[in-house]
């Protein structure tokens, strides 16, 4: 056989296959649910620190690895201060792809299993930043239409919500915000841009 002949067969058997699994979508958010792969506090962990966790759930992810950054670490000090540690997870590595994404805490279980405590028994308060990105989108937005007409408005909405990055921020009261390897998070997760 010649190659003009087997290539011509190549093509209805390729179109037959299923398609990678990295075509899998997250344009609707998804609930993940990650384990911590190295402790996260801030002790030890310094802003630009990267924060790597492992997906368990949902079974079309199962054991890809969700990275992200610290953004702030700052220890209380003292008992009765308040210790702040903000951090994202941003970048999906799922069978040797890597996916760009925007994710938020729903939940979260220190490496005990106890929910929304740090390893100390201590009271997590999270929050996300979701609505500064909408306030950064609109600004970008705006900011686009007074220099460029609809098409600058389209090109600065976008640009507000490239800066305007989903993190998550956790407080509380007392010398250290902790959690353990083992550690899991719910998160709402979407592929960046869709």
């Amino acid at each position: 056989m010649n190659f003009r002949l087997l290539s011509l067969l190549a093509v209805p058997i390729l179109g037959m296959l299923p398609l990678p699994s990295f075509a899998q979508s997250l344009t609707n958010e998804t609930e993940f649910r990650v384990t911590l792969m190295s402790p996260l506090n801030t002790q030890t962990s310094r802003k630009g620190d990267t924060v790597t966790s492992q997906v368990l759930a949902p079974d079309a992810f199962k054991g890809a690895i969700l990275e992200g950054k610290v953004e702030e670490s700052k220890s209380g000090g003292k008992i009765k201060s308040t210790s702040v540690l903000t951090f994202t997870f941003d970048r999906l590595n799922h069978n040797g792809n890597v996916i760009t994404v925007q994710s938020s805490v729903q939940e979260m279980a220190n490496s005990k299993g106890a929910k929304n405590v740090d390893e100390e028994g201590r009271i997590i308060e999270k929050k996300n930043s979701v609505g500064k990105m909408a306030v950064a989108t609109g600004l970008g937005a705006i900011v686009g239409a007074a220099v460029g007409g609809a098409k600058g408005a389209a090109i600065g909405a976008g640009a507000g919500a490239a800066v305007g990055l989903i993190y998550v921020q956790t407080k509380v009261q007392g010398a250290n915000v902790a959690f353990d390897a083992g550690s899991e998070f719910i998160l709402k997760v979407k592929e960046k841009g869709r």
